[in-house]
Order: structure tokens, then sequence, then C-alpha cells
């Protein structure tokens, strides 16, 4: 009864409606045609999954390469191979040559004169295949090198070429906004203003529960006047233990609203509780009418 009487007088008024705000976004949302955006995500959620069918195709991610050791011998033969095929027809022509000329001044093979000769042309030859022997492991490192470099572009290549696929899947699902996006949003926004007015819904209740206590307390001291012909737009709100109605009025000629008993219907009940002033018009003891009789 409390609360029904606090509710009449207009305690607790926190509002418990939507707010516009919320309406006119809920509404916005309501009325958002997401077919476009949920064809559209399907249709890229299909490619993608197609896509992502072909990526072993794509070969796996290289994180280490290695040079081709058959590259550098080749390189350092063939190198080598192109200088002896150059210097052993010159050594054949040298040597010829020498013993030609050891042979014209009259140096004969076996003297120590010859074999001199003959090794100091010797060491000159070495000296030269030597020579050809560094160039064809300069070449064959080179070569080396090369090839290492070749792996490094290849690898290079094959992981962008990869990581360029699955960036574009990536892209190709982003940036969507779906029927479920819409949902969530409408479900935030739902559930924040039914949190609101249900905490404003409870703060009304105590609110109006307190002020009715407070009325109820402040209306039991002494009397007051609850003749039913003094009242008008007399509506009922709730009921005391003993049975009696409480009632929402206001006095004639008056247009606060009040609430009380009626004091006709107090004396069939409590007739100790009443009595009649000056005027003829009954009036209640309320602390003695809201006894309830054992």
């Amino acid at each position: 009864m409390s609360k029904a009487i606090g509710k009449v007088f207009g305690a607790g008024g926190a509002d418990t409606s939507m707010y516009g705000s919320e309406k006119e976004i809920l509404n916005y949302l309501n009325n958002y045609n997401t077919t476009n955006y949920d064809n559209t995500l399907n249709n890229l959620t299909a490619y993608a999954a197609n896509a992502s069918n072909q990526l072993s195709n794509m070969g796996n991610y290289n994180f280490g390469v290695e040079a081709s050791d058959a590259a550098r011998q080749r390189a350092e033969q063939a190198t080598y191979q192109s200088y002896l095929d150059k210097l052993q027809p010159q050594f054949a022509n040298q040597t010829s040559d020498l013993a030609a000329s050891l042979a014209n001044k009259g140096i004969t093979i076996g003297s120590d004169a010859y074999s001199r000769a003959m090794s100091d042309l010797q060491d000159s030859q070495n000296s030269a295949l030597n020579q050809a022997a560094y160039q064809a492991v300069l070449n064959g490192q080179n070569a080396y090198s090369s090839s290492l470099q070749d792996s490094i572009n290849a690898a290079d290549f094959s992981n962008k070429a990869q990581s360029n696929y699955i960036s574009q899947l990536l892209k190709a699902l982003s940036n969507s906004y779906s029927g479920y996006d819409i949902a969530m949003d409408k479900y935030n926004i739902q559930s924040g203003a039914e949190n609101r007015i249900s905490q404003n819904k409870s703060y009304n209740n105590n609110a109006q529960a307190e002020f009715g206590n407070q009325f109820i307390g402040g209306a039991l001291q002494g009397m007051m006047l609850s003749d039913i012909r003094l009242k008008e737009n007399i509506k009922a709100v709730g009921k005391l233990d003993n049975g009696l109605t409480v009632y929402c009025f206001n006095f004639k000629g008056s247009p606060v609203s009040q609430i009380g008993l009626i004091a006709q219907e107090v004396k069939e009940v409590n007739p100790q509780a009443v009595s009649e002033n000056e005027d003829g018009y009954l009036m209640v003891k309320y602390d003695e009418a809201v006894k309830v009789k054992e």
C-alpha cells in the first residue's frame, strides 16, 4: 500500500522509458538493409575458403637458402681447363725453343747448364699454372656467390607472393558490415536501455514505498477529515491489513490529490476511530483506524 500511495503522489520520478536517441538508433538499425553486405560477405567467405585450399600449391615459406656447390665446381673446372688449353701448347713450344737454343749454344742434354735452364723454364710454367688455378678458384667463388644470390632472390619472391596472397584474403574479409554486426549493435543498445530502466524502476519502487510510509506515518497522528460527502474523484489504491480500502481523492474544490480512508467505511469496522466535527462531517483517528481487531 505504501508504494501505491507514493506512486499517486509522484514519488520516484526516474524515467522508465527508452530514450528518444535510443529509439532513433534502434529504428535506424531495424530499417538498415544488410542484404548486399551479407551476400558480399558470404561470397568473400566462400572465396577465402576456396583460396585457402590452394595455399598448399603456393609452397612453404623459405627460411634458409643454399648456394650451388656444383656451380662452383663447374666454374672452377671450366676456368682451369680454359687456361690449360691455352698454356699447354705454349709450354710445349717454350720447351722446344729452349732445347733448340741450348743445342745451338753447344749446351748438351744432361749438362748442368741444360738442367738449370730447363728447371727455370719449368718454374715459370708452374707459376703460370698456379695463377690459372687461382683464377679458377676465384671464378668458382663468384659462381657460388651468384648462385646464392639467385637462391635468395627466388626465396624472397616466393615468400612475398605467399604473403601477398594471404594479405589479399584477409583484406577481402575485412570492412564488411553484416547482419550480425547490426544484431550486436541492437543488442548492446537494447540491453543498455533495459538495464537503466530496470535500475530506475527499482529506484522508483523504493522511493514510492518510502514516501508512502512517511505519508502514513504522518497521517497516523491525530484526527483527519475523511467524510465521503466532502470528496470526489475517489479511486481505490490499496488495502490495510484490517481490510479497509485506501483511496486516492481530492476534496471538492481542491485540485490537490490526497490519500486516505473513507470515514463511513471506517465507522463500520472501527467505530471508535470515527467522530463528528461541529459541522456534522465525520473525522477519522488514523492510529485507531488502522488497528487490526484480534
